[in-house]
C-alpha cells in the first residue's frame, strides 16, 4: 500500500504542478457554469409559467437543476478524464522510464493502480469545484420571492455517482494509456470506450430479446441516473466497481506482458478474465436481488408504503401474478421514465412482470390488448385487463389492486337538484373529476332520485356536489337510509346550499353557517386563488383521509364554514379534516359576501382558523351491524368543478376522500405522494449577475489562482 500511495503522491505532484490543471479546471467549471446558468434561466421561467397555470407539478430545485446538470457533467468526464489518464503510462514509454520501472521490485498493479488514484484525484477537485453551484443555488433560493433551498441528500449521491463513474472511465484511461505509446491515440481510445458506453444503452429499443437488455444494463449513463436522483442502488455502485476492475486488471495485463517473452504474453491476462468472470457473476446476483437506499427527503424515487402493501399481498395464499406490457415508441421521451416505474413494480414483488412494446413494430401486441394510442399501458391479471393512458405510480397500484382483488366499486352522481353535472366539460361541470375516478376504478354513474323509493342496489358510494334546488322528503329519507344501511357519501355544499339541505347536515350535528372565508393575504400568491378563495397546505385534521394531505396545497372557491349543533350526538362519530388559515375571516354581511371589498368586522365576523370540512361515521340502524355509513361534507361546491379540480393537490384530495369513503384505506396517499414544490423566481438584476459570476468569475478566480501557484513553485525551485 504504501508504494501504491507513493506512486499517486509523484502523480498528483506532477499534475498540480503543470499548466495542464489550470487549464482543465477552468475549462472544466466554464463549462459546468455555463450549462448551470442556461438551467437556472430555464427552471426561473418554469416556475413563473407554473405559478401562472395553477397546475401542482413537480418542481424541485435538485430534479430540475443539478439533475440535469450532473447528466451533462458525465459527457464532460468522457472529454476530460482522458485527457489526464493519457500521459499516466504512454508517458513513460516514450520517456524512457518504462524500463527504469521494470527493474524496481514494483508489481505491475500497483504501478497500474497508484497512477489510477491520481487520476480519481483530479476528478474529486474537479467534483469540489462544482459545489460551489450548489452553495450559489442557495443563495438564489433564499432571495426568491418564496425562500426555498435545495436538497443536499441528492447532491450527496450525485457526487459519489460522479466520483465513481469517473473512476472508472479513469481506470480504461489508464489501461489506454498501458495499451499504446502515443499520448493521442490513448486519449482517443479512452474516449471512444467511454463514448461508447454511455450510447449503447441506446441500442436497446432496437435490439431484441436479450440483447436489448444487455445493452441497457451496459449503459454508463443509465446506471449514473439513480445517482443524480438521489438513490444508492446496489446494481449501479457494483457497475461502476466492476468496471473499474476489470479497466485496472486490463490496464495491469497490458503492462505486465511487455517484461515477457513473447510466448508468454497470455499469462497476465488470465486474472483479468477471472475478475471480469466474476463481476459478470456479482452484477447477475444484484439484478435478481438489487438493494436500495432512497435519499431523497421524502422518498421521491420510492413506491408509497401502502404499493408495496398492495403488491404484497399478490404472495398470498391465492397467487396472482401481474403483467404489464407497456406500449411506447421507441424515440417517444417518456418511454425511459416508464420503464424507471415499472422496474419499481418488478423490484418490489416477483410477482410483477413487465415489457416494453413499440406498437408500430408489434401490431399484433396492440390488436391482443386492445390498445388504441400510445402511451398505453395494459395490467394483466389472470383473466382480466385493464388499459391506462400514461399512468403514475398511484394508477397503476390502483388498477393493480382492482385487478387482483376483482372490486370495483360503483359511485352514483346525484342529479335533478341543480347540481354539478359529471357530463359537462364547461369549467362548471364535473366531468374531470368523475374521469379521474374512472382511472381510478370506480363506476362512476349518474343518478335522478325523482320517483325512486331506495338506491340501485349496487351503489356504494354517493356524489352530491352543489344542489340549488330544494330536494324532495324522500329524497332526503332515501340518503339516510343509505348511510345507516352502510353506505358513504361525499357532499360538497357552498354558501348557497338550499334551506332543505341545511336542515338535513343538521341531522349529521353540522351546521352550515351561510357565510363566505374571505382570505386577503392569499390573494395573488398563488394561480386561481382570489379574495375569495381558500388555500389549504397545512389545515389538514389527523383524519386517515386527509393525514398525509399535509403540504400539499388545496384550493377551495367560495368556501363557507361549518360547526356542530351540539359537542357530541348519539349515532355519530366525526372529526374536523380542514380548516381556513389564521389570517381568514367568516364575512356574515350578505352585501360583501360575493363581492366588494369586504373588512373584519369583530361584532359580527369570526376570525379564523374555521373549520369548512368534516368527516364522520353513521351508526347502523340495525345495532347487530358492523358497518358503520361514511359521510364526508365539505364547504364548497366548486372545489369538484373542472375549473378546481385539477389545480394544484385537489385531485389527490378529492380521490383520498373517495377511497376513504369506499373503506379503500389501502389505496390512500398513494396520490397524495408529492415531491416538493420549490418554485424559483429571479429579478432581472440577479439573472445578469448570475451569468457573470458562474461562468467567468468562479472559473477564473480557480483557474488564475492556480495558474500563479504553479508559476510561484517553478520560480521556488
Amino acid at each position: 500500500m504504501r508504494q501504491i500511495l507513493a506512486i499517486a503522491r509523484r502523480e498528483i505532484r506532477a499534475f498540480m504542478s503543470s499548466t495542464q490543471a489550470p487549464v482543465i479546471t477552468a475549462g472544466f467549471l466554464v463549462l459546468t457554469g455555463l450549462f448551470y446558468v442556461l438551467l437556472v434561466r430555464s427552471y426561473d421561467a418554469t416556475s413563473l409559467a407554473t405559478l401562472k397555470s395553477g397546475r401542482m407539478v413537480y418542481l424541485n430545485l435538485h430534479a430540475g437543476i443539478f439533475h440535469k446538470l450532473y447528466g451533462t457533467v458525465v459527457l464532460f468526464m468522457l472529454f476530460l478524464v482522458p485527457a489526464v489518464t493519457m500521459r499516466l503510462v504512454s508517458g513513460e514509454y516514450r520517456s524512457g522510464r518504462y524500463d527504469l520501472m521494470a527493474s524496481w521490485p514494483v508489481a505491475p498493479v500497483r504501478w497500474v493502480v497508484g497512477k489510477w488514484l491520481s487520476a480519481v484525484a483530479v476528478v474529486a477537485v474537479l467534483l469540489v469545484g462544482t459545489s460551489f453551484y450548489f452553495g450559489l443555488t442557495s443563495v438564489l433560493g433564499e432571495m426568491s420571492e418564496t425562500p426555498v433551498a435545495p436538497e443536499w441528500q441528492p447532491l450527496v449521491t450525485s457526487l459519489l455517482g460522479l466520483l465513481l463513474l469517473g473512476g472508472a472511465v479513469a481506470a480504461w484511461g489508464v489501461a489506454a494509456s498501458a495499451a499504446l505509446k502515443h499520448q493521442a491515440g490513448a486519449y482517443f481510445l479512452a474516449f471512444a470506450l467511454g463514448l461508447m458506453l454511455f450510447l449503447v444503452g441506446q441500442l436497446e429499443p432496437y435490439a431484441p430479446g436479450v440483447l436489448g437488455r444487455l445493452a441497457s444494463e451496459l449503459a454508463l449513463s443509465d446506471h449514473f441516473l439513480r445517482f443524480a436522483g438521489g438513490v444508492l442502488d446496489s446494481r449501479d455502485v457494483l457497475y461502476f466497481l466492476g468496471l473499474t476492475a476489470v479497466g485496472l486488471m486490463v490496464a495491469s495485463a497490458f503492462l505486465e506482458q511487455r517484461r515477457l517473452a513473447s510466448g508468454r504474453r497470455l499469462r497476465p491476462w488470465w486474472p483479468a478474465l477471472v475478475v471480469l468472470v466474476m463481476v459478470v457473476f456479482v452484477q447477475a446476483v444484484a439484478m435478481r436481488r438489487p438493494m436500495r437506499v432512497d435519499l431523497t427527503p421524502n422518498r421521491l424515487y420510492s413506491l408509497a408504503p401502502q404499493t408495496e402493501q398492495i403488491l404484497g399481498t399478490l404472495d398470498t395464499a391465492a397467487p396472482t401474478d401481474v403483467h404489464l406490457v407497456a406500449f411506447y415508441q421507441t424515440l417517444d421521451g417518456a418511454r425511459q421514465q416508464i420503464q424507471a416505474l415499472l422496474q419499481s413494480f418488478a423490484d418490489a414483488s416477483p410477482r410483477v412482470t413487465f415489457e416494453l412494446v413499440d406498437p408500430d413494430a408489434d401490431p399484433e401486441s396492440v390488436r391482443v390488448h386492445g390498445v388504441a394510442v400510445a402511451r398505453t399501458v395494459s395490467v394483466v391479471c389472470q383473466d382480466r385487463r385493464r388499459l391506462l393512458l400514461e399512468p403514475d405510480e398511484g394508477q397503476l397500484a390502483g388498477a393493480i389492486y382492482r385487478l387482483a382483488t376483482d372490486t370495483r366499486p360503483v359511485a352514483y352522481w346525484l342529479l335533478g337538484h341543480g347540481e354539478a353535472r359529471i357530463d359537462l366539460e364547461e369549467p362548471g361541470g364535473a366531468s374531470q373529476l368523475a374521469s379521474m375516478m374512472l382511472d381510478a376504478g370506480y363506476a362512476v354513474r349518474p343518478l335522478v332520485l325523482d320517483g325512486r323509493r331506495v338506491l340501485p342496489t349496487d351503489a356504494q358510494l354517493l356524489m352530491w356536489a352543489g344542489p340549488k334546488l330544494d330536494p324532495s322528503v324522500t329524497d332526503f329519507e332515501i340518503l339516510d337510509s343509505f348511510l345507516r344501511q352502510g353506505g358513504a357519501a361525499a357532499c360538497f355544499f357552498g354558501p348557497d346550499s338550499p334551506e332543505s339541505v341545511r336542515r338535513w347536515t343538521e341531522r349529521y350535528n353540522v351546521i352550515q353557517n351561510d357565510d363566505v372565508v374571505v382570505a386577503p393575504s392569499q390573494t395573488g400568491t398563488l394561480a386561481g386563488v382570489s379574495l375569495r378563495t381558500v388555500t389549504v397546505a397545512e389545515g389538514y385534521g389527523e383524519h386517515p383521509s386527509v393525514r398525509r394531505q399535509k403540504g400539499v396545497i388545496t384550493t377551495f372557491p367560495l368556501v363557507q364554514t361549518l360547526r356542530p349543533v351540539q359537542r357530541e350526538m348519539a349515532g355519530l362519530q366525526g372529526a374536523p379534516i380542514l380548516a381556513t388559515g389564521p389570517d381568514t375571516w367568516a364575512e356574515s354581511d350578505p352585501r360583501h359576501r360575493y363581492s366588494g371589498r369586504p373588512s373584519f368586522d369583530r361584532e359580527s365576523d369570526r376570525q379564523g382558523p374555521l373549520p369548512f370540512g368534516v368527516a364522520m361515521e353513521v351508526a347502523a340502524a340495525d345495532s347487530s351491524a358492523t358497518d358503520a355509513g361514511r359521510l364526508v361534507i365539505v364547504g364548497s361546491s366548486g372545489f369538484v368543478t373542472n375549473a378546481n379540480i385539477s389545480l394544484y393537490g385537489n385531485r389527490d384530495l378529492a380521490l383520498n376522500l373517495v377511497g376513504w369513503l369506499a373503506t379503500e384505506e389501502d389505496l390512500l396517499g398513494i396520490r397524495g405522494r408529492r415531491a416538493s414544490f420549490q418554485p424559483l423566481l429571479l429579478d432581472a438584476t440577479t439573472k445578469e449577475w448570475l451569468g457573470w459570476v458562474a461562468v467567468l468569475v468562479w472559473p477564473a478566480l480557480v483557474g488564475l489562482g492556480w495558474f500563479g501557484l504553479v508559476v510561484y513553485r517553478q520560480w521556488r525551485h
